[in-house]
């Protein structure tokens, strides 16, 4: 019987391949290739090191999907009718918001013009009214 079959009281057995060593502690095997890796040519340990970390970290297949498209049909024919609702309501506050943005937009482009137009305005009249030198 190899080292990797035997159980301690400590350390379980290592099952299941490497694929599920990135979702446990480090596991004797992991940590001796990882020794090993950097004692022969030090980017493989350190590549040993790198897959522990970013791979006990990355989250299950699963949720990932959840998170991307949100949660799922209910069944619940009520609750998915007030959710859709909801969802109408929030996108025309939304619409009546960008149209607000937009109106506040053209108003401050309206204002901006008007003083560009008043200080235009006030620098020809007094070019106007200073006298020009005799050329």
């Amino acid at each position: 019987m190899s080292c990797l079959h035997q159980t301690s009281p400590r350390m379980p057995a290592f099952h299941g391949g490497w694929r599920g060593a990135a979702e446990r502690r480090w596991h004797p095997v992991e940590l001796a290739a990882m020794i090993v890796g950097f004692v022969l040519f030090w980017p493989i340990g350190l590549a040993i090191l790198a897959w522990k970390k970013w791979m006990g970290d990355a989250p299950r297949r699963r949720d990932r999907h959840q998170v991307l498209l949100g949660p799922s049909d209910t069944g619940n024919v009520a609750f998915e009718d007030y959710k859709r609702q909801e969802l109408e309501r929030l996108e025309a506050e939304r619409r009546r918001l960008f149209e607000a943005q937009d109106e506040f937009a053209a108003y401050l482009d309206r204002l901006k013009r008007s003083r560009d137009r008043a200080e235009f305005d006030q620098f020809m009249s007094e070019r106007a009214a200073s006298p020009r030198p005799a050329a």
